[in-house]
């Protein structure tokens, strides 16, 4: 699960960007301010931002150069309609470790974030699994007693988290930053919904569920 922060102040544009990486199961907050933006890189975690040049507040220049200042090290790509090379040689030279300029197509943004997060970083484990359940981060599939078991994208990040971080009680308001991102007003009858839904796909009744409810704090991943 790669957690992006996408910072545009074009709503159309980081709406649509929004969509499109989360359907490619990653997991999107959005900023309209770089300010703000920068408020939420010194606070929050990410594997990846996608930082427009031009922005309220502070532009993506300021942004970049004060994150890498304070010991930022998350992969930036850069977003602006400036496609001079002055423009080009400002943003990496301010830190981003690369550029696209607008317009462009979906389908190179997502070829760029795959680029930019294969960079040697801590990696995370590729195969995550309980009893006969495992998921496989690089394929994105689910498999139970070696059959493919389908799941939504959400319902993928949902356990994802809950595996990677196994025997943790997860809140739901932890469950809602990681999977819907941190800017989201989804409410917690979601998540349980979400939850809910994907019981049926990995359970075995009549054993119990390997997702157990913590009254009044959250949700755990435990095998018995």
């Amino acid at each position: 699960m790669s957690r992006i922060l996408v910072v545009e102040d074009e709503e159309g544009l980081s709406g649509a960007i929004r969509e499109w990486l989360e359907d490619d199961y990653y997991v999107v907050t959005l900023a309209n301010d770089g300010s703000v933006a920068l408020d939420r890189l010194l606070t929050e975690s990410y594997e990846l931002v996608l930082l427009d040049l031009m922005l309220p507040g502070l532009n993506g220049i300021d942004v970049c150069k004060r994150f890498r200042e304070a010991g930022g090290a998350t992969p930036i790509l850069m977003l602006t309609a400036k496609s001079t090379l002055s423009a080009k040689e400002a943003g990496l030279d301010s830190g981003a470790d690369d550029y696209l300029t607008k317009p462009f197509d979906m389908r190179e943004l997502s070829a760029r974030v795959r680029a930019l997060l294969r960079r040697p970083q801590t990696q995370p484990r590729i195969v995550l699994e309980v009893n006969d359940l495992k998921l496989d981060r690089n394929s994105r599939t689910v498999t139970k007693s070696g059959q493919i078991v389908r799941l939504q994208p959400k319902e993928f990040l949902l356990l994802e988290v809950m595996l990677e971080r196994y025997g943790e009680v997860l809140s739901t308001d932890e469950l809602i930053d990681h999977v819907w991102g941190a800017d989201s007003d989804i409410a917690p009858e979601t998540v349980r919904s979400h939850l809910k839904t994907l019981r049926k796909k990995i359970d075995d009744p009549p054993e119990p569920s390997v997702i157990r409810t913590v009254h009044g704090m959250g949700y755990k991943i435990e095998a018995d």
